[in-house]
């Protein structure tokens, strides 16, 4: 159902009510609830109701079906609006509306020019989470990533074999929890490993990858206890961390990581930059390839 599902919403356009009309509510829902807004330049933006609406027409036939709108915004070509969407809560990904047209593509807009990446390299110079490697580095890697995140955890053996392999980078890890309704504990995870860096910040990567290896045996009921025993198991005092997880400073500094993210269009886990240059799906590039883009960003560091 799943494959049927990825079909279904990556290989087409999506009808969509043109902006100009009223699209029909969702049952339960007001259309009118919520004002139209307007970009910078003052083209009109759907309303999440005419989104909610526009889904339930296209695939209202199929219960197993599910979607939540995370934010509807300007695009960067004018006349077409973005919007961030997931599906049966899986990793958000962008809808792109025409405002005049009954038409959607989803997919990922990517930069595109002599230096495309030079927006997201000028913001990623103010990551600040635990790093190591080079202290003058060629170019930063930056993964924002969510310790209850399977596929963050595929990724880990294959960061640490670049980090190794290329001494002259530096490697910055950030903080992005998923939404408790994705990801139930992660935000806590992200708090104790937080407070992991603070008390010794040798540790973090070793209560880190703890975490990622103890994946399978945490629930929101027992997270405390088993965060709690994994520092306790890489050397740490497991009640100075739970006391330093509840500390409003330690939420903040979580918070403040998940906007940075936000900042540079991060929706989903892991999403890594190199050299500025956003790389997704990590564990699926073969690690050869993966070489290659990295050296060819050294190479091109800055540009």
């Amino acid at each position: 159902m799943k494959r049927v599902i990825a079909l279904l919403l990556l290989s087409s356009a999506i009808p969509f009510p043109a902006l100009g009309q009223k699209a029909a509510a969702k049952p339960g829902a007001n259309a009118d609830s919520a004002p139209a807004s307007r970009s910078a330049a003052g083209s009109r933006l759907p309303t999440k109701e005419e989104v909610d609406a526009a889904m339930t027409r296209s695939f209202g036939y199929e219960p197993a079906i599910s979607w939540a709108v995370i934010e509807i915004r300007a695009s960067p070509i004018p006349g077409v609006a973005d919007v961030v969407i997931s599906i049966n809560k899986q990793a958000a990904q962008h809808m792109y509306l025409s405002e005049d047209t009954q038409d959607a593509i989803i997919g990922e807009m990517i930069p595109f020019g002599p230096n495309p990446f030079l927006q997201d390299r000028a913001k990623l110079v103010f990551a600040d989470g635990p790093a190591r490697g080079s202290q003058t580095p060629a170019i930063l890697i930056v993964e924002f990533s969510d310790l209850e995140c399977p596929h963050c955890k595929a990724s880990q053996p294959i960061i640490e074999k670049l980090v190794a392999d290329f001494p002259q980078v530096r490697f910055v890890f950030q903080q992005f929890p998923l939404p408790a309704s994705m990801h139930p504990w992660a935000m806590k995870a992200a708090e104790y490993s937080d407070c992991a860096g603070q008390l010794d910040p040798s540790s973090f990567w070793k209560y880190a990858n703890a975490v990622f290896e103890n994946q399978a045996g945490i629930t929101l009921e027992n997270v405390d206890s088993k965060l709690g025993e994994i520092a306790t198991a890489t050397g740490l005092d497991a009640h100075e961390m739970t006391a330093c997880a509840a500390l409003p400073s330690t939420e903040a500094r979580v918070k403040k990581s998940l906007d940075f993210g936000t900042s540079l269009d991060v929706h989903e886990t892991p999403t890594i930059f190199i050299n500025g240059r956003r790389v997704l799906g990590l564990a699926n590039i073969p690690y050869e390839s993966l070489k290659k883009l990295v050296q060819f960003e050294i190479d091109h560091a800055g540009k």
